[in-house]
């Protein structure tokens, strides 16, 4: 008898992750919203900053004035410090206010721009192919991995880049979830098992580690106290508590991250 496959695996360990329906059901605000004024600013911060590792990856496989798909894109830091040498960035997201912000900071770089809205690969049928798919830090909030990842390559002519933590992007809340609602959060998925998943469609993974600083409103602890209790879906009347666990425990300033790539055999 068989086990489960690599897909099966994440599949189940992700599912682990979602939050329990009785604090779910009193959460003031949604816990899983993103911010798009954060988004926005960490676009605009890789702009500013030398090109890392995962845009190098891409960079080695993107003609000048080529064309780059941007899926889950947020407010473009995937694809927008390629705008030098691309002539085309094409963004995907579930959410029409990053597409929006997308748009404005491809406009301010002077860069034809592209928007499919809609969550991947449900919108890859209204998506053009590129020369590069880059896709960063969104895996983790895909339960359907290998679907996933299937479409980013058949929208790619040359290569395909991820980025994710090694670990999922909240662990670090395990703590703080500990102390306000007394949860155990998972330990797993890991990057381990997100290239197994990627192993396993027949293309040919290469990878490297690296440290990504974190942006968690460094000079603004009240921001940080927001941030956290959104997350633990918990409102004012726990915002003493979340602030002394913030003041005790801190946000991360780095973690460790995989960029992981793939070339296409047509490309």
């Amino acid at each position: 008898m068989t086990g489960p496959t690599a897909a099966e695996r994440w599949r189940s360990a992700l599912a682990l992750w979602a939050i329990p329906d009785r604090i779910l059901a009193a959460a003031p605000a949604d816990p899983h919203v993103f911010s798009v004024g954060r988004f926005a600013d960490l676009a605009a911060q890789a702009r500013r900053q030398p090109l890392t590792i995962t845009h190098r990856r891409a960079a080695e496989r993107l003609p000048d004035g080529g064309s780059v798909l941007d899926v889950g894109c947020g407010g473009g830091a995937g694809s927008l410090p390629l705008a030098e040498q691309a002539g085309l960035v094409i963004g995907t997201d579930q959410s029409a206010g990053m597409l929006t912000a997308f748009v404005d900071a491809a406009g301010e770089l002077g860069i034809d721009v592209e928007t499919v809205e809609g969550t991947w690969p449900d919108a890859a049928s209204r998506t053009p192919v590129a020369d590069v798919v880059v896709c960063l830090h969104v895996i983790y909030n895909v339960a359907a991995l290998e679907s996933f990842a299937r479409a980013l390559t058949t929208h790619a002519r040359r290569r395909v880049v991820l980025e994710f933590p090694t670990l999922h992007p909240l662990e670090w809340l395990r703590p703080y979830w500990q102390a306000v609602h007394g949860v155990d959060r998972p330990l797993g998925p890991t990057s381990d098992d997100a290239l197994a998943v990627f192993a396993g469609l027949g293309v040919t993974p290469e990878h490297e580690q690296w440290q990504r600083p974190v942006s968690l409103y460094a000079d603004d602890v009240d921001r940080q106290v927001d941030f956290v209790s959104q997350r633990l879906a918990v409102g004012a009347d726990r915002r003493a508590q979340v602030t002394e666990l913030v003041a005790r425990l801190g946000v991360p300033a780095e973690r460790t991250v995989v960029t992981a790539w793939w070339d296409v055999r047509d490309g």
